[in-house]
């Protein structure tokens, strides 16, 4: 029936649940599970070593697609959520599944002529207003960079670095780096207070990798920041909204990235307060709760059509 609850179960990257407490995937599933648990559905996260542990007909698989592909599972509806690496993913595995939900911009069309009319949409990341919003903090005037020493580097970090910025580094592998353990403090931010270090910033880097840059597939920290009121520079990444580019400096090259932190950190008050009128827009469009509306949908046209 319309008005049913779904059995959903989300599926994770990471192999186990022990290994999944310090990924941005587990957070992002849980924000997504209580969003759906809102909306009336029973939801559980599942890592890797759990991705085929229920057969139940009937039921939802929404993969959050970034590491390794999941096999759907016959009689249950298989969704996938694209949200990082897309170019890990190749056509013939979104042909299994009902549908794919891309956060990428790009290519949009073309996937559409190769899947078939209504089984991909476009589907931006998000944010978890409970967490992400504007704190009652003082802007304390630092360049914030919170993520992991990864390979492929952070573009954002270096850039930072040879423009002669200091940086307030929260983030693993960066306490033996020959640059940037100058700027290591510490290696763990609980998701719960993520917020209120984005508020108290005079401005947070965020960078992504090259195939989401090159995609459009836009990191999650862009909404998360921008949720708390606090200015952002980010690496150009095709595809950005009107309505998020504004709020947003973004670099290429050290001249625009100087541009772009010299700006930031120059805002006063009643820009900020207008970042703080802004991010209640951001926390109620760009929230999680709006993307499980659009999850529900497809779960339920799926199965209706099983």
């Amino acid at each position: 029936m319309a008005d049913e609850p779904l059995s959903i179960r989300l599926k994770i990257a990471p192999t186990n649940m022990a290994r999944a407490q310090r990924w941005g995937d587990f957070f992002f599933a849980r924000s997504l599970g209580e969003a759906l648990k809102a909306r009336g559905h029973s939801v559980e996260i599942d890592a890797r070593d759990q991705w085929y542990a229920d057969r139940t007909p009937g039921g939802v698989d929404l993969v959050l697609r970034g590491f390794g592909g999941f096999e759907p599972i016959p009689g249950r509806a298989a969704l996938m959520w694209m949200i990082s690496h897309p170019g890990n993913v190749q056509l013939e595995e979104m042909k299994a599944y009902h549908h794919v939900f891309t956060a990428a911009g790009g290519g949009l069309r073309r996937l559409r002529i190769a899947l078939g009319r209504g089984r991909i949409s476009h589907l931006f990341q998000a944010t978890d207003p409970q967490i992400m919003r504007p704190r009652d903090v003082p802007v304390d005037g630092s360049m914030l960079f919170v993520g992991i020493n990864r390979r492929g580097g952070r573009p954002a970090l270096a850039m930072a670095e040879r423009c002669g910025y200091e940086v307030a580094l929260w983030g693993n592998g960066w306490e033996e780096h020959p640059n940037f353990s100058r700027f290591a403090r510490g290696s763990f931010i609980p998701n719960e207070e993520l917020g209120a270090y984005y508020s108290a910033a005079g401005v947070v880097l965020n960078d992504h990798w090259r195939d989401m840059r090159l995609n459009g597939l836009i990191s999650n920290r862009v909404f998360d920041v921008l949720a708390c009121g606090a200015p952002l520079l980010s690496d150009k990444v095709r595809g950005l909204p009107a309505d998020l580019a504004e709020w947003i400096y973004t670099f290429d090259d050290e001249a625009s990235f100087r541009e772009g932190a010299k700006a930031a950190l120059a805002e006063g008050p009643e820009r900020r307060a207008e970042r703080r009128a802004f991010a209640e827009v951001v926390r109620r469009e760009h929230s999680f709760h709006a993307r499980a509306a659009s999850i529900e949908a497809q779960g339920r046209r799926v199965l209706a059509e099983l």
